[in-house]
């Protein structure tokens, strides 16, 4: 048998391995994550099992949007919804408990151990659910087979956003002192964000996150287009945009094997304003795991 004919029998192999080692089980329902429930959703079957972690306030298992994108993904591989805690059918955290990416991170990783949902997870987070996906690899990194990160948050970002300010003036446009401020609280203030997450602790833990080594990373971006806030002036929007595009690019330094794609107008809202690309990157991240496993295992 001739080289090409032993790499097709293998590929043929690990194609079947695929469809067959994931559960075919519909999963949906509540489970324990230590006397609350989490919520979680599986469609589909195949390895890695893609699990996605949505943006801030957005829980995802009812949401249009991502039942969408996770429909399409689930055509060729596993994959799952959950809703954090606090959101759509989960039960909220004891209020006595700091909520940060990696109490987020455990939430998920016992509720997919409860629901019998076994790794290697494909772990994509849009926004804020991107910094918990990067939590999650740096505690439990022998279950991520890679990331796909979708608009994520950059642990860096609220501080580096906001060294792009000048100095507040008393005739300064309303909107530049109104963002300042909230750039300036928004890391330990609870109260800015829905979720009450603190995100001073969650860039700590987050940090502690070096490398995957040759594990696939796929950084999805909104377009360079987009504004963060409409009514800054222009001239400080594109700097806190240029910082932005530049903040996503380091995310490919989590990864030997990275890849960036950039969407070419949707903005941060890119599960919603531009669903097909989101797909075409889920699926892209499950073909760059798929290839590296198949190259382990000539």
């Amino acid at each position: 048998m001739n080289l090409f004919r032993i790499i097709a029998a293998l590929a043929g192999v690990c194609l079947a391995v695929w469809s067959t080692a994931a559960a075919a089980q519909v999963v949906d329902g509540r489970f324990d994550v230590g006397g609350r429930a989490i919520r979680l959703a599986c469609f589909g079957q195949g390895v890695p099992t893609v699990v996605i972690d949505a943006g801030m306030g957005t829980a995802p298992v009812e949401d249009q949007a991502w039942r969408r994108i996770a429909e399409r993904v689930s055509q060729v591989t596993r994959v799952c919804l959950h809703d954090r805690a606090g959101l759509g059918q989960s039960d909220p955290a004891p209020e006595s408990e700091t909520r940060t990416s990696g109490s987020a991170a455990k939430d998920l990783e016992a509720a997919l151990n409860a629901a019998g949902v076994e790794p290697p997870y494909l772990l994509a987070g849009h926004s804020i659910g991107g910094l918990n996906a990067q939590a999650f690899a740096g505690l439990f990194d022998d279950e991520v087979a890679g990331l796909v990160l979708i608009s994520s948050t950059h642990p860096d970002q609220f501080q580096t956003w906001l060294a792009e300010f000048p100095t507040a003036t008393a005739d300064e446009p309303t909107a530049v002192t109104r963002v300042r401020a909230y750039l300036s609280a928004v890391e330990t203030d609870l109260s800015l964000n829905p979720e009450r997450m603190d995100f001073a602790a969650s860039r700590r833990e987050v940090l502690r996150l070096r490398s995957l080594g040759d594990r696939p990373v796929v950084v999805a971006t909104h377009s360079p287009s987009w504004r963060m806030e409409p009514e800054l002036p222009e001239p400080l929007a594109e700097r806190l945009e240029a910082v932005t595009q530049n903040l996503q690019r380091q995310f490919l330094r989590l990864s030997s094997a990275s890849v960036q794609l950039v969407a070419p107008t949707a903005g941060h809202g890119l599960p919603h304003e531009d669903p097909s690309f989101v797909t075409r990157t889920l699926l892209e991240g499950v073909a760059a795991v798929r290839a590296r496993d198949s190259q382990g295992s000539l």
